[in-house]
């Protein structure tokens, strides 16, 4: 069974270390992606379609919102991996650049001496003990060495914009819609049929817009609405299931095993926090 070795959240995002043996489904991520081998079973990832295998040579980069899964290279083995998720507003605001101006040019990351000493020293905060962990200064490091300035048109923001430089009224509306009502499954449906639209046009028109299908932005909503509770809240699990409207605990562990690796208490169990208010338990 997979499981968290280290989990921390702060300001700049997430960073973890996962032991995994199963795969992940195809999903996405609001932020800059970044993963590293650091020992056991190599990984593979396809982004984009394309695979790239991470093992102690090659990392893999991902941009926001590019889809993306994973899978262990062996059925059944076991790989230690370090996994950061930087916000693309934490990085702009540290380097006074535009949001999202530093991106990955591949997805496949050279592991050179200046990265492995970045990745090995923020692999050695988290496995500390100390309470206060003073990894944004690390984790800037890893996504500079990791990325190159590019213009600030960047694959990085949430929409791909069609030729003529909008999207399109009704795709807004959904994307809106979904990020305020993360547990409503009729949304898609609903602005579609508002719209006129057949859902098979209105899915494609999605995609093409904003770069990942309907269902995987949604599910990427729904995951961080997940964690966001999981995080800065004490709310059980079965709590936090039933306000983000699946049916059951188990439905919900089933989707969060399958996008993070892992039980939501597993996940929880490893958790440290970095600059996060907590939040009050919700009660009713």
């Amino acid at each position: 069974m997979s499981r968290a070795v280290a989990v921390c959240h702060g300001p700049f995002g997430r960073v973890s270390i996962y032991d995994l043996d199963r795969p992940l489904v195809l999903h996405a991520h609001r932020e800059a992606h970044l993963i590293f081998y650091l020992e056991g079973g190599c990984g593979l990832v396809d982004v984009n379609g394309r695979s790239v295998r991470i093992d102690p040579f090659m990392g893999v980069a991902i941009n926001p919102w590019e889809p993306h899964n994973f899978q262990p290279e062996r059925c059944g083995s076991f790989g230690l991996f370090l996994v950061v998720y930087l916000r693309p507003e934490w990085l702009a605001a540290q380097t006074m650049t535009p949001a999202g101006s530093l991106a990955f040019p591949s997805s496949e990351l050279v592991v050179t001496r200046e990265l492995a000493a970045w990745r090995d020293q923020a692999v050695e905060m988290l496995l500390s003990s100390h309470r206060e962990l003073n990894l944004a200064p690390v984790l800037m490091a890893l996504a500079q060495a990791s990325s190159e300035p590019i213009g600030p048109d960047l694959a990085s923001s949430l929409i791909h914009l069609t030729p003529e430089g909008l999207i399109d009224r009704r795709v807004q509306r959904a994307c809106r819609l979904l990020e305020e009502y993360p547990s409503y499954e009729g949304v898609l449906a609903g602005v579609a049929r508002e719209a006129g639209l057949s859902r098979a046009h209105f899915f494609k028109l999605f995609k093409e817009q904003i770069g990942v299908t309907p269902t995987v932005f949604a599910n990427t909503v729904r995951l961080d609405a997940a964690l966001d509770r999981i995080v800065m809240s004490r709310d059980p699990v079965t709590l936090i299931s039933h306000r983000l409207g699946f049916s059951c605990q188990s439905v919900f562990t089933r989707f969060f095993t399958a996008h993070i690796g892992m039980a939501p208490r597993d996940y929880r169990r490893a958790l440290r926090t970095v600059g996060l208010p907590m939040l009050q338990a919700a009660h009713g």
